[in-house]
């Protein structure tokens, strides 16, 4: 290479770095747009104005407030039917879900509806009825004894009162010396054994008489057995306590019953009665007499109740008490189903809104409220109980807040 090749390189070297760093700086100058040409802002855009709105106020409001107690369903007049002796069941008549008939004040019989071994029983029923008429027979004889013993008495008092008189007049004829002391003796032995003769009388009456009052315990007693016979055979035939109907079956024929033993489940299909156990403190809201609603949800039924007793003690473990209430017949109700017997109890107050405000998003429920700029904005509320179009807003939403309708 020239020197003047070599002199020229070292001229131009330093500007090739230069340029590139020149060329770096004007890139970042073009990228901050730093070239272009400014534009004064100008004013901001308009906001929106609100879109109509249809809203109504989130109101108080003051409502019943209504306690629910649950119970079941019961009929009036629902018995256990049992024995009330020891024998064995014999035949059996009715079926579970028959009707079966009471007793009829006009003389027709109540369904049978079981009947037991009876033989030991009839048995028994002969025993005393024999043991009876061996009484009775005694007793005749005695009373026989008794008047022929009476009889006897009424001579010998009657010979007691001649001897007594023979003696008096002996004696005055004694003293008189008109009769010997042999006759005087003799009518004085005469007397004496008249009058022995007439407590003997008396005797034979008094013995006679005790024996006819032992006789007549013994008559007592044999009455006694024979009523008793004759009852135990009359519980031999299980009859209905009233009209009815079979709801269950507890004993099969050939099953050995005993006392208290239940036989049979009998109901009426009239008047059933919920039955609810309620806390001591509802006592003051609640009195027979006293209309109240119940709810059966399986019916989908809202009836009108009456509360017929009131349990007079409470439990004392439980501090709870034991209300009927009086549906009156109504078809479909049976016993066991489950009712909510609804207790006024004063006054509340909440807030409400239409329930058309509300939406539901999965589990949630929300609302939209203007906001302060007129916009909708959305809102988490709790709900509570349903008045008719309304619906209480239990957390949420404040009184005079407006929500907006769809």
């Amino acid at each position: 290479m020239s020197q003047a090749s070599r002199i020229r390189s070292m001229l131009l070297e330093p500007l090739k770095g230069l340029g590139v760093a020149a060329l770096l700086v004007l890139t970042m100058l073009w990228l901050s747009g730093a070239f272009v040409e400014k534009v004064e802002p100008g004013p901001p855009a308009p906001i929106p104005p609100a879109p109509p709105l249809q809203t109504q106020r989130v109101e108080a409001r003051v409502f019943p407030l209504i306690l629910e107690q649950v119970g079941s369903l019961r009929t009036r007049n629902e018995a256990q039917v049992s024995s009330r002796i020891m024998a064995q069941v014999r035949e059996i008549p009715v079926r579970e879900g028959d009707e079966v008939r009471g007793p009829d004040p006009q003389g027709q019989g109540a369904t049978v509806l079981a009947r037991l071994d009876d033989r030991d029983i009839q048995a028994r029923l002969r025993q005393a009825q024999a043991q009876l008429q061996g009484v009775e027979r005694a007793a005749q004889s005695l009373r026989s004894r008794l008047q022929a013993a009476r009889a006897q008495v009424e001579a010998a008092a009657a010979q007691t009162l001649q001897a007594q008189e023979d003696f008096k007049r002996i004696q005055q004829l004694h003293q008189e010396r008109a009769a010997t002391g042999q006759q005087l003796d003799h009518a004085r032995a005469q007397k004496s054994m008249a009058e022995a003769r007439e407590r003997a009388a008396m005797e034979e009456v008094q013995a006679i008489q005790a024996e006819i009052q032992r006789i007549e315990s013994q008559r007592g007693e044999a009455e006694a057995g024979l009523a008793e016979a004759r009852v135990m055979l009359s519980h031999t035939t299980i009859q209905a306590p009233f009209s009815g109907r079979v709801t269950r079956k507890l004993v099969e024929v050939g099953d050995m019953v005993a006392p208290g033993r239940p036989l049979f489940l009998l109901e009426t299909s009239s008047e059933p009665e919920l039955h609810a156990v309620v806390s001591e403190s509802l006592l003051p809201v609640l009195r027979v007499g006293q209309r109240l609603e119940v709810k059966v949800d399986s019916l989908d039924k809202s009836l009108d109740g009456l509360v017929r007793e009131i349990t007079p003690t409470a439990d004392p473990a439980t501090r709870t008490v034991l209300v009927k209430v009086t549906l009156g017949a109504q078809e479909g109700l049976v016993s066991g189903l489950f009712g909510r017997m609804r207790i006024p109890s004063g006054t509340y107050q909440a807030l409400v809104v239409p329930s058309r405000a509300v939406r539901q998003v999965g589990q949630l429920h929300l609302v939209e409220v203007r906001g302060s700029d007129g916009h909708p904005q959305r809102r988490f509320v709790t709900l509570g109980n349903t008045h008719g179009d309304l619906v209480e807003v239990l957390s949420g939403l404040k009184e005079g807040e407006e929500v907006v309708l769809p």
